[in-house]
């Protein structure tokens, strides 16, 4: 069974770096129509200072080197959607404690964690018009794709179309948190910018495995 190491978490850190700043003018454009528009900066920012850090962390217990991460992005980009995805880290690092390698069936463990981190530290559901629309199919599609024993590839596959898909559908949906709950009826037709963010995430952990 294909499994993920401390070499290639690093290159999915580096990887969704790669994405983030790719997609920095579009989430800044996004964010702006209803927020702040300070996303694709905060992504970019938060995501470089792992990878600064990676390096600096000797420990190869994958939960306790993603514990530190999630730390360092939290302290380094203190935003809302910095504190979320740093959750997000941090509650995957706590399901990958002594593990020095990772299975599909720890991603999908470590997903679902992240999907009730956000839940609980954002007070949000799924239908809220939140980044949860992008996360929640993803961990259900990682669930899926370790119940029928995919292998890595397609299984991240299926975790960045479903982010793809929710993202999108987040258009249809009226905002009910943060500054883009201000517009209300207004926000429907948009997409949610937390949303696509986490899709280009799972751009980026895609995009380190191949066929």
């Amino acid at each position: 069974m294909e499994t993920i190491n401390k070499n290639t978490l690093k290159k999915i850190f580096e990887s969704i770096l790669s994405s983030m700043s790719d997609a920095k003018e579009e989430l800044i454009a996004l964010d702006g129509s209803m927020g702040d528009g300070d996303l694709g900066l905060t992504m970019c920012n938060g995501f470089k200072a792992i990878c600064d850090e990676f390096d600096n962390i000797t420990d190869d217990d994958l939960g306790k080197l993603l514990m530190k991460l999630g730390m360092k992005m939290n302290s380094t980009v203190p935003s809302t959607m910095g504190t979320l995805i740093s959750t997000c880290i941090l509650k995957a690092g706590s399901k990958a404690k002594g593990k020095t390698s990772l299975d599909l069936d720890d991603l999908s463990d470590m997903a679902q964690a992240a999907v009730d981190g956000v839940m609980q530290r954002g007070n949000s559901k799924v239908g809220d018009k939140t980044m949860l629309d992008a996360l929640y199919p993803a961990a259900n599609a990682l669930k899926n794709a370790a119940v029928k024993n995919k292998d890595m590839f397609s299984a991240q596959q299926d975790a960045y179309k479903a982010t793809c898909l929710g993202a999108e559908n987040t258009k249809n949906l009226k905002s009910v948190h943060g500054r883009a709950a201000y517009y209300s009826e207004k926000s429907i037709g948009r997409r949610d910018p937390g949303a696509v963010a986490v899709m280009y995430i799972f751009r980026g952990i895609a995009a380190v495995f191949n066929k």
